[in-house]
């Protein structure tokens, strides 16, 4: 991956478009790093409710985040995924019962720093 310094935004190269990195005009690092849990989160969940044969029909993932505003550098302090799932009725246990998993076997949320709270939760259309 390569980042260029475009005045006073950064901007991720890649082929398919650049992704700008200034919170005014796209998304700023700490929003990224909260949506890469939630990307991979969505990726890993769906994978464990396929190897517990949950067909499922939809689902979307919505990420919410805090920072520590009272510090001179505003760290996460908790990053919160939610997601809606479009699963079967009498699959909707098995659908909670694997959501304990999601955390420990997400590759990215392993890699942030183990202060930041980490919550998963789900509900059923």
């Amino acid at each position: 991956m390569k980042l260029i310094k475009q005045g006073k935004k950064m901007e991720l190269l890649h082929p398919a478009g650049n992704w700008t990195l200034l919170k005014e005009e796209g998304f700023s690092p700490i929003q990224i790093t909260a949506a890469a849990v939630g990307a991979c989160s969505g990726y890993v969940y769906q994978s464990l409710l396929e190897k517990k044969r949950v067909p499922v029909e939809e689902l979307a993932v919505e990420v919410d985040y805090q920072q520590d505003q009272e510090q001179p550098v505003h760290v996460l302090t908790s990053i919160d995924v939610h997601f809606t799932l479009k699963v079967a009725e009498e699959d909707r246990k098995k659908a909670e019962s694997v959501l304990k998993f999601v955390k420990e076997a997400c590759p990215v949320a392993q890699s942030i720093n183990p202060n930041v709270v980490i919550t998963e939760s789900v509900t059923f259309q």
